[in-house]
């Protein structure tokens, strides 16, 4: 740790209850507004405190927060700085300096709802506190490549409110015990920059025995890439990354409570899609098109789903899920052929 500036004028014989962790990398336009939600929490003041870490900033991340505690004064404020390693080690430098038993984790891109805090804290209420909780992701943005995008992730919750358990856990929403989190090794460091980390990890805490649980209530604000361009790109990175874990917990690969089942199915059939069209257009008869129904099938009960939350969104959906299915397929293909990493 290169440095750790404190702020705060909460009561300092209050109980911390949570510590919100928040890496931030070249984040200083963002990390405001992270931070102004955070301050709109209905939890008292008092009873968390902000640890967030600046991974290397070139553009005074840290200067940003520091002036936004400045201004802030009745909220407990960290500050610490390290050599740009990638959020799975600036996580785990938080957890190490926070001084509260529950790890919140948020990215600073993220602006966490006012009820977000309490609705975590509300996961753990009980005799058998679970090691962790996943929350979900909010959206208001307009371009129908984000809309599509926040569909996916509420198609996923619904499927998981109800499981009993988890066996994955987002960090741009998360909460594990501090205990559990340092005993398990934290994230692990070796991943570079902010994709699946928080997979493998989860997929560790699962094997090992731990029960993880949604809370849907624990909402954050995001950014989803506007453009397909930049929505491919995304799934080029998880379907890399996912492979990867995969490597390392083989019996996920088969299934786990976060991926749609029927994207292994739409994997082997989108290429039918393209030979269809290609044989129309080489053709110019339309017979060839009955290769992409296959695929086509498979997208109702998504469209269906979609159509009574964003009509326009269910209509480009098909197209989304089959750029989705290309995207994803050449990445785990990137990542197969790659060599094996060290943890």
């Amino acid at each position: 740790m290169l440095d750790d500036t404190s702020r705060s004028s909460a009561n300092p014989g209050a109980t911390l209850r949570c510590s919100v962790i928040v890496p931030v990398y070249n984040g200083a336009a963002v990390i405001g507004r992270c931070l102004d939600a955070l301050a709109g929490q209905t939890l008292a003041a008092d009873q968390f405190e902000i640890v967030v870490i600046d991974d290397g900033s070139t553009d005074d991340s840290a200067g940003a927060v520091e002036r936004w505690a400045a201004l802030h004064d009745g909220f407990q404020v960290r500050v610490a700085s390290q050599a740009h390693t990638g959020p799975a080690a600036a996580r785990n430098h938080g957890a190490a300096i926070a001084r509260a038993p529950l790890l919140f984790f948020t990215d600073a891109d993220c602006q966490p709802a006012p009820a977000w805090a309490e609705a975590l804290l509300a996961g753990f209420a009980g005799p058998e506190s679970p090691a962790g909780l996943m929350g979900a992701y909010r959206s208001r943005q307009r371009s129908l490549a984000a809309r599509f995008a926040q569909l996916e992730f509420e198609d996923r919750y619904r499927r998981m409110r109800h499981q009993p358990e988890l066996d994955v856990v987002a960090t741009y929403s998360a909460a594990f015990r501090r205990d559990v989190f340092i005993q398990a090794g934290g994230f692990d460091p070796s991943f570079p920059e902010a994709n699946n980390e928080d997979v493998e990890f989860s997929y560790r805490l699962s094997q090992a025995g731990h029960r993880m649980h949604f809370a849907p209530e624990a909402q954050v604000y995001h950014h989803h890439a506007a453009s397909w361009l930049g929505y491919v790109r995304t799934k080029l990175g998880r379907g890399y990354w996912r492979t990867v874990v995969y490597r390392r917990y083989p019996s996920k690969a088969l299934k786990d409570s976060y991926t749609p089942q029927v994207l292994k199915l739409q994997i082997l059939l989108a290429p039918l899609v393209l030979l269809g069209l290609l044989g129309a257009l080489g053709r110019r008869r339309a017979e060839p098109l009955v290769l992409m129904a296959p695929f086509l099938l498979t997208t109702l009960p998504f469209v269906r789903f979609a159509l009574w939350r964003d009509p326009a969104a269910a209509a480009v959906s098909p197209w989304g899920l089959w750029l989705r299915s290309l995207a994803f397929a050449a990445g785990v293909l990137r990542g197969l052929l790659a060599r094996p990493r060290r943890t």
